[in-house]
């Protein structure tokens, strides 16, 4: 009978791969932090969208009210 459990041990649930376990949990660590990186980046455009919006806006109020103060 060939068994994929190490020598000395007696049941399947006795033990775990260490290898399998360091590869799975490599493959969350890096799945997090490639999540992390692209909210990261997502934020940081939406923050220089916003703010590029916020600078018009700025702008054209600054337009406005000198035009209005003219008049």
């Amino acid at each position: 009978m060939t068994s994929s459990v190490p020598q000395g041990q007696t049941d399947v649930d006795d033990w775990f791969d260490i290898d399998k376990y360091r590869q799975a949990a490599g493959v969350a660590y890096d799945f997090s932090k490639k999540k992390l990186e692209d909210k990261g980046e997502e934020t940081r455009k939406t923050i220089g969208y916003e703010s590029e919006q916020k600078r018009r806006d700025e702008e054209r109020d600054s337009k406005q009210a000198k035009q209005a103060y003219r008049y």
